[in-house]
């Protein structure tokens, strides 16, 4: 049994901050105040000081009663002031063990420790906030290392078993005169399977970094609407308050007036280039926030696992294990369409379960089937063989077009001409759910199912059944009478469906008796 360790100093620094984090409200409306702090009485300062004297002691009795023990087959982790907390983790039960290091952490030094298990609810069930950055890394290293070798223990014992089963018949290595063991065997066929490759050894090299040409072409054709939205409405509420303090009315209806009066009749071209100007700004801070995300994203295989790290400020470190993998999810933005590239990510059972682990940003669509196989190697890239038929298009438009057609009729009895411009939004929409109802689509292929859908970006889900949890298949009365049925899976370690809408009946029988093992719908 080894000694107990303790984390790194600096979190007792971390309860201060967090402290801090929850009064920051209250600080703000007091420097909001006339006075602001330095106009008030000493007695603040000193119970603000005390506070602090107090949270400084309270994070260091946190940080003596922090430790955690690595042992034999489990690490023991135990903490807690007033109420003690401890916490055993079974190697066998780890299925990943991640690296963090935010930004304040990295200011210090310092890592994040996360160990995965099935098991974890909302956060992961063990963390260690604070360790040097170097210890992180060998901790992970050691745990991982750990949790591979009692999967071979447990392979071996269960071969053995099966061994012994089968001896009174002879075993097969014997009839076949193979002098390795069939523990050995196994273990060697589960380094390949995970590897994609001939041989463990030549897994470690199997890796890739995106380049500062791939990650500045990633960054600009993202297109992040919602961060540009968000940046648009921060803006809208910043002028309107912030400027609204130094004239008589409020900023944006002070500019609507003016441009009335100059150009009458004509204010839409000026709203129309604001939105412009914002949503290039917009674009701007989505890149560079993307930048900052995703610098120095390396791939890399670690034995068995794969190991993907990135991030600048908040630096991120994760590995996992291919046959943990749930699905796999390849998205093809507008513009990386029109360039022939996509993004991979993946879904594994985490304490997260809204989370897609990145496996690469920026990858041309001709490597595709490539870099699923040789880091995913269960899944098969494919092509679409069951499509939308031409008589769902009208299901397809329907809903859209009259939800665009009262917007657009709203907009005209509000502005009697200038919402005509509004109509515009006919033709787009149909030309959307178009290339929706083109998109739409399955495979079923050798145990695997691959759907493919597009709201904005193509998105293709690559499933095995051994992951599916439930299959629904949904429809109306009036979609049963054309033969049209949707599909909606959901696999672990997401709370999320992935579905496909209104394809052949015949496809979609084919697909659930392929997964419930019945002859009907």
């Amino acid at each position: 049994m080894s000694n107990p360790r303790r984390l790194h100093k600096v979190y007792v620094v971390f309860t201060l901050f967090q402290f801090i984090k929850g009064l920051l409200p209250l600080i703000i409306i007091t420097m909001l105040r006339k006075s602001g702090l330095l106009g008030l009485e000493w007695y603040w300062y000193a119970g603000a000081s005390a506070l602090v004297l107090l949270s400084l002691l309270f994070g260091w009795l946190e940080w003596r009663a922090f430790t955690y023990t690595v042992e034999e087959d489990r690490i023991i982790l135990r903490k807690g002031v007033l109420f003690k907390d401890e916490k055993t983790i079974y190697y066998g039960r780890i299925h990943s063990v991640n690296v963090d290091q935010p930004f304040l952490q990295r200011i210090f030094g310092v890592a994040e420790l996360k160990i995965e298990t099935p098991g974890g609810g909302k956060t992961a069930d063990g963390i260690l906030p604070a360790l040097a950055a170097g210890e992180a890394e060998q901790l992970r290293r050691q745990l991982l290392s750990r949790q591979l070798h009692v999967m071979k223990e447990g392979i071996g014992q269960n071969s053995q078993e099966e061994s012994e089963k089968a001896s009174t018949f002879g075993s097969e290595g014997e009839l076949r005169g193979d002098n390795a063991s069939v523990p050995e065997r196994q273990v060697d066929a589960l380094f390949q399977k995970s590897s994609g490759c001939p041989s463990a050894e030549s897994s470690d090299s199997a890796y890739f970094r995106l380049t500062s040409v791939q990650l500045l072409l990633a960054a600009a054709t993202s297109l992040n609407l919602g961060l540009a939205i968000a940046f648009i409405a921060g803006i809208y509420s910043f002028a309107n308050d912030f400027l609204g303090r130094f004239t008589p009315i409020r900023f944006f209806e002070q500019l609507y007036t003016e441009s009335q009066s100059h150009v009458p009749g004509y204010f839409i071209i000026v709203i129309v280039i604001t939105a412009i100007i914002a949503l290039a700004a917009g674009w701007v801070l989505s890149l560079i926030l993307y930048i900052i995300k995703y610098s120095g994203f390396t791939v890399k295989r670690e034995g068995m696992r794969i190991s993907v790290s990135y991030g600048l400020l908040n630096k991120k470190a994760y590995s996992f294990d291919p046959d943990r993998v749930q699905s796999v999810i390849v998205e093809e933005g507008i513009v990386r369409q029109w360039i022939g590239y996509a993004q991979i990510k993946l879904q594994v059972v985490s304490s997260d379960k809204n989370e897609q682990l990145m496996l690469h940003p920026f990858l041309p669509i001709t490597e595709m089937e490539k870099v699923i196989g040789l880091f995913v190697p269960q899944m098969k890239w494919s092509a679409i063989e069951a499509k939308a038929p031409k008589r769902a298009l009208f299901y397809y438009m329907r809903n859209w077009l009259l939800l665009t057609l009262v917007i657009c009729t709203t907009l005209i009895i509000i502005w009697p001409f200038n919402g005509l411009w509004s109509l515009l939004l006919l033709p787009l929409v149909a030309l959307w759910r178009r290339a929706c109802h083109q998109t739409a689509g399955l495979t079923l292929k050798e145990g695997q199912l691959l759907l493919r859908r597009r709201n904005f970006s193509k998105v293709t889900y690559l499933l095995r059944r051994q992951q599916i949890l439930a299959m629904t298949l949904k429809r109306s009365r009036a979609q049963q009478r054309k033969n049209l049925v949707s599909l909606s899976v959901q696999t672990m370690g997401t709370v999320n469906d992935y579905s496909v809408s209104l394809l052949e009946y015949r496809d979609m029988e084919r697909v659930w008796n392929w997964y419930s093992r019945e002859e009907r719908v």
